[in-house]
């Protein structure tokens, strides 16, 4: 059996519709479109309707055309499926215009520092490439997908909230937390993982939040830091990769070193008491006093950080040079007496200076440790 000819005269462009490539073959082989209907038993009509563009070719035509022209049916069926990609990427791109007030409610500096946009692009292709940074198709989709089903963005009557930077903030954490692979998560030894958090709280924060993601990841957690989004009040988040792959989302909220620690631990109480893949969000100022999902993360963040006799020796301290004793005591940082002294009393003026703060350059270190490679031997 003779192979049909590949011929080459003629190379397909991805723009072009197959009708076309048809009438340019046609006219180099001097054939009329009656002449084609006769050879591939189309009808005249069919032959004309490609020829002017306006059906395509199917896979049969495809097979009759390379038997009556000798250009295999691949040749035709890419051709056709080219065009169909350009016309419905030419068709979503007309689109685009219409998504541009959607695209600039996102915080653009946030989406360049962390590379999803680059300073020049325009409007068009921000919006393109906001949309492949969420995985969806439209803004449509994108309510669909990340404010409706994946969290419930609460509303505040005292503060506005920007839903789709918390969802860019969400999106950030999720996607840094992709890079790496954990065991799956160990309810026990997350709990001893637990009890060794207010120990690390005698380091600095860029250090002591990379002693936590080490043992974190060893108990099946990966742990993040995304610095906050403009207009979000984020200060951290439980989110779930799949049904064990739980990640705590931290931000620089408050710049205080107590704050940041506690809301470690209350993100680690809430895959401990709610591991039901449920997504928390802890936004600041819209703490429900009937959420006991809350209550009960905020009770394991303090039981955890400061022991409830611990509690009483700070209360009774008058001088700065006592809570630094009983710093050293507890084996805690002073930055966690110090806050925790200033909640329990309401007298800052006695160690507001110790809680420290979470500087610029905290912030940079963190970023740079959230994006280093994992133990490799994890045990």
């Amino acid at each position: 059996m003779t192979e049909p000819r590949h011929e080459q005269e003629i190379v397909p462009q991805w723009s072009m519709h197959p009708g076309a490539l048809l009438r340019q073959i046609l006219e180099k082989k001097g054939i009329r479109q009656s002449e084609l209907a006769e050879r591939t038993g189309l009808t005249p009509k069919h032959v004309n309707q490609l020829v002017k563009e306006s059906i395509g070719i199917s896979g049969d035509v495809a097979l009759r055309l390379e038997r009556a022209l000798g250009f295999n049916a691949q040749f035709w069926l890419r051709a056709e499926a080219d065009y169909q990609a350009f016309a419905s990427k030419q068709k979503a791109e007309e689109k685009l215009p219409e998504y541009v007030p959607w695209a600039r409610k996102f915080d653009a500096p946030t989406l360049r520092h962390h590379g999803v946009l680059n300073a020049g692009d325009d409007a068009a292709i921000t919006v393109e490439k906001i949309l492949r940074f969420f995985g969806v198709a439209t803004p449509e989709a994108f309510v669909q997908t990340w404010q409706r089903p994946r969290v419930s963005f609460r509303r505040s009557q005292a503060f506005a909230v920007v839903e789709q930077n918390t969802a860019l903030w969400l999106r950030l954490v999720e996607r840094s937390a992709e890079k790496f692979v954990v065991p799956p998560l160990r309810i026990g030894a997350l709990r001893a993982v637990a009890r060794t958090l207010p120990g690390l709280t005698t380091l600095t924060v860029p250090d002591g939040f990379a002693a936590a993601r080490t043992a974190l990841a060893e108990a099946g957690v990966v742990l993040t830091f995304i610095r906050q989004v403009p207009d979000t009040r984020v200060c951290g988040a439980t989110w779930w990769l799949g049904s064990d792959r739980p990640v705590i989302g931290l931000t620089e909220r408050h710049r205080k070193p107590d704050i940041f620690w506690f809301n470690l631990l209350h993100e680690v109480g809430h895959i401990i008491l709610h591991p039901k893949r449920t997504t928390f969000l802890d936004i600041e100022g819209e703490r429900d006093s009937s959420d006991t999902a809350e209550q009960e993360a905020d009770t394991f963040a303090e039981d955890t950080l400061i022991p409830l006799g611990a509690r009483a020796q700070i209360s009774r301290a008058t001088t700065r040079e006592q809570l630094l004793l009983l710093a050293g005591r507890l084996g805690l940082g002073i930055s966690i007496v110090a806050g925790q002294h200033g909640h329990l009393t309401d007298r800052w003026n006695i160690g507001g200076a110790l809680r420290g703060k979470i500087t610029d350059e905290d912030v940079k270190k963190l970023e740079e440790i959230s994006n280093e490679p994992l133990a490799s031997n994890l045990s």
